[in-house]
């Protein structure tokens, strides 16, 4: 068990209507109608954008423009561009305002946490080299490995598309959340549960992020008030719970006494 397993329960559907699927071209449409209306009434410039913030740790495969098994070498770099290029496209006639965020830093808090994440990363480099020479062919979707060097290029690419781009220098999350309120955005696009404890305005699913063919930008909306509700929580109590699960502080092998 671990704070991670909040975001699994929360991705699963298990408590009704707490994932729902969502077009974020119309939710954009919606916002900025109801802001332009605000705007008209108190008589000041309307600020009319969808603003959102996006972990760019939690989509790098999204950012990256999707799984090609077939390419060896080359090919990425163009794929990516185009992809990003479209991307951006797409959320300017949406009239939606994106600040992509990266960890500029390991924090020496989460270094056992590093650890083991490149130790997995490891295994699973592992498993796709042995899958290629024993099989022949392409390793599953599932063991994906960003490229070295695609936080770089994916930034490059970004800055030069006009995307604000944030590298964090102390505490990742803390910082991706305080920038999130501190400049009244409307939501946060991630897939980790740490965020569920700060309660974002509205949280959406970066793994679910998709742009279609039609032009529509479909993802999912975690509805943290449906999940409290279905846990039997207040809302309150849902940061009690995430630090009650296990995290980098308070690891989950330090927990076991209250778990028993």
């Amino acid at each position: 068990m671990g704070i991670q397993d909040l975001q699994t329960f929360l991705e699963s559907g298990a408590i009704p209507e707490s994932c729902v699927g969502v077009d974020l071209v119309r939710i954009a449409k919606t916002v900025s109608q109801r802001l332009v209306k605000q705007a008209q009434k108190k008589g000041g410039s309307p600020l009319t954008k969808f603003s959102l913030v996006v972990d760019g740790e939690c989509c790098l495969d999204r950012l990256y423009g999707g799984y090609y098994s077939d390419w060896a070498c080359g090919g990425q770099w163009n794929r990516m561009v185009s992809f990003l290029a479209q991307f951006v496209s797409s959320l300017q006639k949406a009239n939606i305002d994106l600040v992509v965020f990266f960890n500029g830093c390991t924090e020496p808090q989460r270094m056992a946490e590093w650890i083991v994440s490149q130790q997995r990363t490891r295994q699973r480099v592992n498993q796709v080299l042995k899958h290629v020479s024993t099989k022949g062919t392409p390793p599953p979707k599932v063991w994906w490995t960003s490229p070295v060097c695609l936080r770089t290029a994916i930034r490059m690419v970004l800055r030069h598309l006009n995307v604000a781009v944030v590298c964090t220098m102390d505490d990742h999350k803390q910082e991706v959340i305080a920038y999130c309120r501190e400049n009244n955005f409307h939501g946060l696009i991630a897939d980790d549960a740490e965020y569920v404890a700060f309660d974002p305005p509205r949280y959406f699913s970066a793994r679910q992020l998709k742009l279609t063919y039609k032009g529509s930008l479909e993802s999912k909306e975690y509805i943290l008030p449906e999940l409290v509700k279905g846990l039997g929580l207040s809302s309150d109590k849902l940061c009690v719970l995430a630090a009650l699960l296990g995290n980098y502080i308070l690891p989950e092998h330090e927990l076991a006494d209250v778990y028993k």
